[in-house]
């Protein structure tokens, strides 16, 4: 999710053709085409992964992301099979790359920051409360 475009006259070129990153289109003397897409925008974290505690950390702040109005909202973030050679996509805005999602080295949400590192902690806080008052 991610919309970074120029609008102008002519022709694409091939490579941003095929890159999706521009559309050919035609005007008359009534109607311009290449007018602005409306878009929205939402906030994902992007993460880094650190050597030192060999664990991926999510950035203190969340990044904008922007995208077509009628994209739903996605964010990813590392899944639990990448190690520090992995590169989040798109600063965690969008979704993953399906081959990334089945080999768990990327997971994605529905939802404005979802993949902040405190979404886990919130899932594994009453978790653990659980489990300590069962043991």
């Amino acid at each position: 999710s991610g919309i970074n475009a120029e609008y102008g006259c002519d022709a694409c070129d091939a490579a941003a053709k095929t890159a999706g990153t521009c559309v050919d289109c035609t005007s008359n003397s009534t109607t311009a085409c290449n007018v602005a897409v409306e878009v929205h925008t939402f906030s994902c974290f992007d993460y880094t992964f650190s050597a030192n505690d060999s664990k991926w950390m999510a950035s203190a702040k969340a990044v904008t992301c922007t995208a077509n109005k009628d994209t739903p909202v996605k964010c990813n973030k590392p899944g639990t099979a990448a190690n520090g050679n992995y590169s989040v996509p798109h600063t965690g805005c969008g979704p993953c790359a399906e081959d990334a999602l089945n080999d768990n080295t990327c997971v994605e949400c529905g939802k404005d920051s979802c993949n902040s590192a405190a979404t886990i902690a919130v899932f594994m806080a009453p978790l653990i409360a659980l489990l300590y008052t069962l043991l």
